[in-house]
């Protein structure tokens, strides 16, 4: 299960790129490589949001950017990492992985530019036992796509898994649902406390402040 520990947390979110891409994700072929100040483009439409999207997890995913991260434990009731990607000096992406007790996990991911999130991706898990020996997860993945810090278009996708269960739920066979745009002011305080952050270098106790 990946909701038993931190370690399983970290191990759910080495999939979280394959897992948080924007619906039919763009490419990054025509995007600057050398002048982070032109490596992304003007996001004005959807399209726009998935070749930044392409570009940003190209690079983190080849090494490419700078990035630190710190640890937090609360007590042993919330505790998780918040990790930074960076290209000189400018913020590209706040990576926070978290888990709740032990019956409950999450990656909420925020790709940025010009210090604003232009996609937001959470990943939240939840899991119960069912029956002895048998265990549900509960997944809800909400994606936004912002422009001029406005949500534009906003998805979801919920499924359950079951353990011990032939025919296993494909996640990537599951469409996803526009739903309507709630308010953005949740996102982005929780974005704004994360920023404060970004100098962190050692490990916390309680990072208290976030949904």
């Amino acid at each position: 299960m990946c909701l038993i520990s931190l370690v399983a947390v970290t191990s759910c979110t080495e999939n979280t790129a394959s897992r948080e891409e924007p619906v039919s994700g763009g490419t990054a072929v025509a995007i600057s490589q050398n002048d982070p100040s032109e490596a992304l483009p003007d996001i004005k439409r959807v399209e726009d949001i998935k070749d930044a999207y392409a570009y940003v997890t190209s690079r983190v995913e080849s090494g490419k950017m700078d990035s630190s991260s710190f640890n937090y434990n609360c007590y042993g009731e919330r505790k998780g990492t918040v990790s930074y990607f960076s290209e000189k000096g400018q913020l590209r992406l706040i990576r926070h992985s978290y888990s709740e007790y032990s019956h409950f996990s999450a990656v909420d991911s925020y790709y940025v530019q010009a210090g604003a999130p232009f996609f937001v991706f959470h990943d939240r898990l939840a899991w119960s036992f069912v029956q002895e020996g048998q265990t549900k997860d509960d997944v809800t993945q909400s994606r936004i796509y912002l422009i001029n810090n406005r949500p534009v278009k906003c998805l979801q996708k919920k499924f359950t898994v079951y353990t011990n269960t032939k025919g296993a739920v494909d996640p990537d066979t599951i469409a996803n649902k526009e739903i309507d745009c709630t308010s953005l002011e949740p996102i982005q305080n929780d974005f704004d406390f994360l920023v404060k952050y970004r100098a962190q270098r050692e490990d916390l106790e309680c990072l208290e402040g976030l949904h």
